[in-house]
């Protein structure tokens, strides 16, 4: 169920052309599945003449059942990259920081380099003092594009593992109590009747990180919004409120709100002509296009095809599709085992 959304006002240091109305209906109905304890199944073997230890591979489940960090490390702390703790709060040392480890966006547009797994909680406080616009488009890119791809790698996970199942079922072979509890919680996630693979399918998908990052970039002014930077809130996202607080949803990391995003593109009615194109791409072997899905979002504002003009245009301006080819840094431990 979703719950009609709020009108938000404008933002602090940010004043949008007209803010976004009721079409844009941020589901809070997701808030109800969020994420269940962590699970880990595990089996120790004890043998003649030793005891051995083995741990069964976890597949990939959905947050609401079974989701550690894809990357075994804590997901917002730089471990492994260069970069000290106390240069995540400035903006000017966060930029020395990406240039000393090398993370340009020019080599991640070449297909060059990959991108750091580096998660921030929260876009650096001053980033509205750097003078320079483009430096500061250019560090506001860098701080999300990770987030995007972190959120939409565990999505590929999830449809990864859907359509293995999809897949058995179809052969006729019987499923698991584990593999039906794991598509009863996914469905409840996307807020998809049980039994409705077709629909569950559409849903379960990714975003093109060059729409993302556009719609960020609006919705906060490039991350110069201070209501926006103290509520990790990047894309607007409303839900109920009353006359002594905010309608604007405050996450506890970027990637939370990263997440919600996602999921509002992935279940909300108004977007379901986004979830349709996505699947036409699909059936005719397409990569997902930002530019073209942008079409499918003038339920997002009240300015209607105007914003869809504006997403478009500042996909176009910054090249932001060519990060839709953009990949994450293996997780820590593949290096290690990799050097091992």
């Amino acid at each position: 169920s979703v719950n009609k959304p709020i009108k938000c006002p404008p933002l602090l240091g940010y004043i949008p052309s007209k803010q976004k109305g009721d079409y844009a209906g941020m589901p809070t109905g997701l808030d109800r599945s969020r994420l269940f304890s962590t699970l880990c199944l595990g089996v120790l073997i004890a043998g003649t003449g030793g005891l051995y230890g083995s741990v069964l591979q976890q597949k990939a489940l959905p947050s609401a059942v079974l989701s550690p960090s894809p990357t075994g490390l804590s997901p917002d702390r730089p471990m492994g990259l260069g970069i000290e703790e106390e240069e995540l709060g400035s903006a000017v040392r966060l930029d020395r920081a990406f240039h000393r480890i090398g993370y340009q966006l020019e080599a991640i547009r070449e297909g060059e380099a990959d991108v750091p797994r580096l998660l921030l909680k929260k876009v650096p406080h001053d980033l509205d003092d750097l003078s320079d616009p483009d430096q500061r488009k250019a560090l506001f890119l860098r701080v999300m594009l990770p987030l995007v791809l972190a959120v939409n790698e565990e999505i590929a996970e999830e449809r990864a593992h859907l359509e293995a199942l999809l897949a058995r079922k179809a052969a006729r072979q019987s499923l698991t109590r584990q593999d039906r509890l794991w598509l009863a919680a996914l469905a409840e996630r996307y807020d998809v009747e049980d039994g409705d693979t077709a629909q569950l399918l559409a849903r379960v998908d990714a975003v093109p990180p060059s729409l993302a990052l556009a719609q960020a970039a609006e919705e906060t002014g490039w991350g110069t919004s201070r209501l926006v930077r103290r509520s990790r809130n990047l894309f607007g996202l409303t839900g109920e409120s009353d006359a002594e607080s905010s309608p604007m949803r405050r996450f506890g990391s970027l990637k939370e709100g990263v997440r919600a995003y996602i999921d509002t593109l992935n279940t909300h009615p108004a977007y379901t002509g986004l979830r349709r194109a996505r699947q036409r791409a699909h059936a005719n072997g397409r990569p997902l296009d930002g530019h073209q899905l942008a079409e499918s979002l003038a339920a997002y504002s009240e300015r209607g095809q105007a914003y869809v003009g504006t997403i478009r245009s500042l996909i176009r301006r910054n090249d932001l599709v060519a990060f839709d080819h953009a990949r994450l840094a293996r997780p820590m431990r593949q290096h290690l085992a990799a050097a091992n």
